[in-house]
């Protein structure tokens, strides 16, 4: 049994912000069993900045099951599903979806991710996209990692969205830790909607390169 619960000045999610540019509160419980199987929840606060529209979302919870296979001392790999609900709606829309995860790690070095919905945010669209993680640890309490993905969402955010992130995560208690990152990301393709044509209103841009903090508190 793990858990955490993280304060950031941004919820930064693939190229894009689930909470307006502003901070965000985050909590999370995981439980692993020794077959490989791991079951938790994740709750996020978030802001669709869709003001004016009755019963807006504020918090996204994200359940998940999952099962991590070790192939070697160097090689692992885990398949995931997991469901994003929020506790309203996303400009007047229910947008709850499911997502699947494939993960492949080198050591704890390289990670690999590729990510599909069949029906992202409900918008009768599916989506996908991957990512490359690196990661070095200087000393036991000093890690430096970086990110690349790309979000493939256009049919349904109007955008896709390149991603990258680069920071340092300083553990200066054994569960206690700080997070300082640099990120951005930029929009490589768009889809054009005719001004006659009924569509959803959520069109996040691509953030621009800005500096993230994170404190994280776990047992």
């Amino acid at each position: 049994m793990s858990g955490s619960i993280t304060g950031t000045t941004d919820y930064f999610w693939r190229g894009y912000s689930k909470s307006n540019g502003k901070p965000a509160a985050q909590a999370n419980m995981d439980y692993e069993f020794k077959s490989g199987i791991y079951l938790g929840s994740n709750i996020t606060t978030v802001n669709f900045a869709d003001f004016g529209f009755e019963n807006r979302s504020n918090l996204e919870f994200r359940p998940y099951l999952g099962w991590a296979y070790k192939v070697s001392d160097n090689w692992r790999f885990n398949a995931e599903w997991t469901r994003y609900i929020f506790n309203g709606k996303i400009f007047d829309q229910k947008a709850d979806y499911n997502e699947f995860y494939i993960s492949g790690h080198f050591r704890d070095l390289l990670t690999s991710n590729f990510f599909f919905s069949e029906n992202s945010y409900q918008q009768n669209h599916p989506a996908f996209g991957y990512e490359i993680i690196g990661r070095y640890s200087i000393t036991n309490s000093i890690q430096i990692s970086s990110t690349l993905g790309y979000n493939n969402q256009k049919n349904i955010l109007q955008y896709n969205y390149l991603y990258w992130t680069a920071g340092v995560t300083w553990h200066f208690a054994r569960n206690i830790g700080v997070d300082v990152r640099y990120y951005g990301a930029t929009h490589t393709a768009t889809k054009y909607y005719a001004p006659s044509s009924l569509h959803w209103e959520f069109h996040p841009h691509a953030v621009d390169d800005r500096i993230l903090f994170s404190f994280t508190v776990g047992y």
